[in-house]
């Protein structure tokens, strides 16, 4: 019997409730109050409209829906809108009857005063924060959400969010998508959808492609250097991520480009004022991108084939595996994919070693190993037969694998690291942890030294801290939980084992035209784009942008010759574009080396000026619409509340009668107390009260909710066939219970098969391919759920694999 809630509540005063422990994050889903499934016999999507703008590697996001109220009350919802990894919130507007109440940027700590200020009147402000616990959490998650209200009855809420992304070249390819599919919730249906897609490319395009067959396009528009279409629908059911992939011409690579955007006629804020001064005008901006070919790879070669099909020395690799309590769901499913994936990519003349980590050290052997395809069986059984738990010793993880990549019988050492980077024992600090690696590091000798490759995990990823760690010869690849995982995996694997460019460094000629520039890319590696963006002062002509580096041994050159136009509004994303890569670069030096108030300041005004999200700035939409990024840690029988500091009592009331009052730990800033569940209580979903009493003796109450479960789910397997030949694919449909969280289907020597629900065959469905390798013979395929309370059922059924 195991019974489980959803144990990490974190309560802020500018915060009115909290999501259910299953939510994984989808764009544009309006749940009902006191539901956790979107009702469309209550709120229905009634309309949405999608504009996408990809402009050479920058896409803006723009969603507008109209969700309409079919009760005769008035009705309020939970608003959830997933970003993609690479994005940022630009606007964020909600619409009373005719007039859009659009959010503003305000300075954190300010707008949270505003905020409780209005909220005390009984004015239901919305606030949009990066963290709701400080600063130092604040860039560790990208799903918001809005409470939205009120929502009249048989009335219509109309609601508009717009974001930008960063658009990678990997391999001369890029991929968009926009999360539409739910991952969490079950599908919506949008009466009407409507969908604008443009996409410019200064760079040739070989190949576009559209993902998915729910949305087709219709193509106005597809040549070398741009691709427009719409698509409209009546009754679409959001069953399926928007996607659309294309290929850059490898026969037209290597070559430079300029991209320039000044307004004379806008004004700057000074560095001491917040509102802009007439008399300063705006400087322009440029990006320089260069195409990086793939170098000695044949030009008539495919770009996917020809990025790997270069020749990799021998390598070891040494595994770093995140067992902790933090790694719970969908974390541990990406980052056991990417590990799966790793290891079956890996040669016979290669060596491996697995180290799991949690507060304490597993090692799957005691030095690295030759990675036949039996070991590498061994090493999954070995992460398949441990449990999560404990805290994040990431500081020993990192030393003993260092260890491991110096011992006598490694080669070109790789070391890898999947982890949501969360360190809880040892250094925690991102500054002096990095700090710390970043002298273990270079304690090697030069041949020892490996390279450093971060695979990070979930929407609480601490990507500041894994950014550094990656500054010693490494690469970092994050995924969120509502984001596709293939494309970016994929790219991530091919670069093991291969060299980044080296020495890769952009001037501008004459060097006084350009300042303040900045990279856009930690690492270039062949068949990717390198950028960098900056500013000009005044227009000037004939300025040469030199782009020089070293690929596979061989020195590089490219050149290319522009003016820098007094007036050119072509690429509107650059100012914007610039300002976020310069609050990039001050967070960093704060995550290095501590807060100053300059930094703070200029981040602060840069945010307001370009309108976007930082941990020290917010955006404010008053009187409606409540923001919060989703907080659910998962892990110890313990409830936590942060909340404002005039808070001096908070006090729990459990459902069973239970009366529990918090307790303060003021080194966290936090109020904690745990507490069981009684044997006898029943399977589902229970609230507790919490009362909070300020300093002036104001009393507030919130209601939270956690999650009794104790049925493992069942699953029923159903195949058309149990015979296949080698290569084949087994496709699979499964009914599972209605709690069932995830599904897995496991084939011995084959990559694990995740299935989702399929509408259309009322089924979750997936495939899973019968190696190529196989010895002719029987199997069993096994396919586990897993619950939100983390019980597991289990199926398994044979096959016969023939020649």
């Amino acid at each position: 019997m195991k019974r489980q809630f959803t144990p990490f509540l974190i309560v802020v005063l500018i915060v009115l409730i909290a999501l259910p422990a299953n939510v994984l994050g989808d764009a544009g889903v309006l749940l009902p109050r006191d539901k956790q499934q979107p009702d469309p016999a209550i709120l229905s999507l009634a309309e949405m409209e999608i504009t996408i703008r990809i402009d050479n590697g920058d896409a803006r996001v723009f969603v507008r829906e109209i969700f309409a109220n079919h009760t005769p009350r008035i009705e309020e919802g939970t608003y959830i809108f997933a970003l993609p990894s690479r994005a940022t919130v630009s606007d964020f507007g909600v619409w009373d009857g005719p007039v859009r109440i659009p959010a503003v940027i305000l300075e954190r700590k300010r707008a949270s005063e505003i905020y409780n200020a209005l909220k005390q009147q009984s004015i239901d402000p919305g606030l949009l924060e990066m963290g709701e616990r400080g600063a130092d959490e604040a860039r560790r998650s990208n799903i918001f959400s809005a409470k939205i209200t009120p929502i009249l009855a048989y009335g219509t809420k109309r609601l508009e969010i717009e974001y930008h992304e960063s658009i990678p070249v990997e391999n001369l390819k890029s991929y968009f998508a926009l999360p539409l599919h739910p991952d969490a919730y079950h599908a919506q249906v949008a009466e009407k959808l409507t969908i604008h897609f443009e996409l410019d490319s200064a760079h040739a395009i070989r190949i576009f492609q559209l993902g998915g067959k729910t949305y087709p396009l219709k193509l106005e528009e597809n040549g070398p250097h741009a691709a427009r279409g719409t698509f409209e629908g009546q009754h679409v059911l959001l069953g399926e991520d928007f996607s659309a992939s294309y290929e850059l011409d490898a026969a037209r690579a290597d070559k430079a480009s300029v991209l320039a955007y000044r307004n004379p006629e806008s004004a700057q804020p000074s560095p001491t004022e917040m509102s802009p001064k007439p008399n300063v005008p705006e400087p322009g901006f440029f990006e320089t991108q260069a195409l990086l070919g793939l170098g000695t790879a044949p030009a008539a070669e495919a770009p996917a084939a020809s990025a790997t099909a270069q020749h990799v020395a021998p390598k070891t690799i040494v595994l770093l595996f995140d067992t902790s309590l933090s790694m719970q769901w969908d974390k541990l499913e990406r980052s056991y994919a990417a590990l799966e994936r790793t290891l079956h990519s890996l040669k016979p003349e290669d060596r491996f070693n697995l180290l799991l980590f949690n507060t304490e050290i597993s090692q799957f052997q005691p030095s690295p190993v030759a990675a036949d395809s039996a070991t590498v069986e061994k090493a999954l059984n070995f992460v398949r037969a441990t449990r999560l738990r404990g805290g994040t010793d990431l500081q020993e993880a990192l030393k003993q694998g260092l260890a491991q990549c110096a011992s006598k019988n490694s080669t070109n050492p790789h070391l890898l690291l999947l982890s949501d980077g969360g360190a809880t024992r040892g250094i925690v600090q991102n500054g002096k942890l990095a700090a710390w690696y970043a002298n273990e590091w270079k304690k090697l000798p030069p041949a020892e030294r490996p390279r450093t490759y971060i695979f990070g995990v979930g929407d609480d990823a601490n990507l500041p801290l894994l950014k550094l760690l990656v500054r010693n010869d490494g690469v970092l690849e994050s995924v969120l939980s509502t984001e596709p995982v293939d494309f970016k995996l994929d790219s991530f694997l091919s670069k093991i084992g291969r060299s980044p460019v080296g020495q890769l460094a952009m001037n501008a000629s004459p060097q006084a035209t350009v300042n303040l520039v900045y990279p856009l890319q930690d690492t270039a590696f062949a068949g990717s784009m390198a950028s960098w963006v900056g500013q000009y002062q005044q227009p000037a002509q004939g300025v040469t942008f030199d782009v020089r580096g070293v690929r596979d041994g061989q020195p590089f050159d490219l050149h290319e010759s522009v003016d820098l136009p007094a007036k050119s509004l072509d690429h509107p994303q650059l100012p914007r574009l610039w300002a976020r890569a310069r609050v990039d670069a001050l967070l960093e030096k704060i995550e290095r080396d501590g807060e100053d108030q300059a930094s703070i300041d200029e981040i602060i005004r840069l945010s307001r000026q370009y309108k976007f999200v930082t941990p020290y700035t917010s955006f404010l939409a008053v009187p409606r619409a409540l923001l919060r990024p989703r907080v659910i840690r998962p892990g110890d029988p313990v409830l936590r509340v942060r909340t404002d500091e005039s808070i001096v009592s908070v006090v729990a009331l459990f459902p069973f009668g239970l009366t529990q009052k918090l307790r303060y730990l003021p080194q966290e800033d936090i109020w904690e107390t745990r507490f069981f569940a009684p044997g006898d209580m029943r399977d589902g979903t229970y609230n507790v009260r919490l009362v909070l009493r300020d300093k002036l003796g104001h009393t507030y109450r919130e209601a939270k909710s956690f999650v009794i479960a104790s049925t493992p789910p069942t699953v029923r397997i159903r195949l058309d066939r149990t015979r296949f030949h080698r290569g084949e694919a087994v496709a699979l449909k499964v009914n599972a219970s209605e709690s069932t969280r995830t599904l897995v289907a496991r084939l011995e020597g084959a990559d694990s098969a995740f299935l989702r629900w399929n509408q259309q065959a009322g089924a979750n469905t997936g495939e899973i391919i019968v190696p190529g390798g196989m010895p002719a013979g029987k199997y069993q395929l096994t396919v586990t759920a897993e619950d939100v309370a983390h019980n597991t059922g289990s199926q398994e059924v044979q096959i016969e694999v023939v020649p």
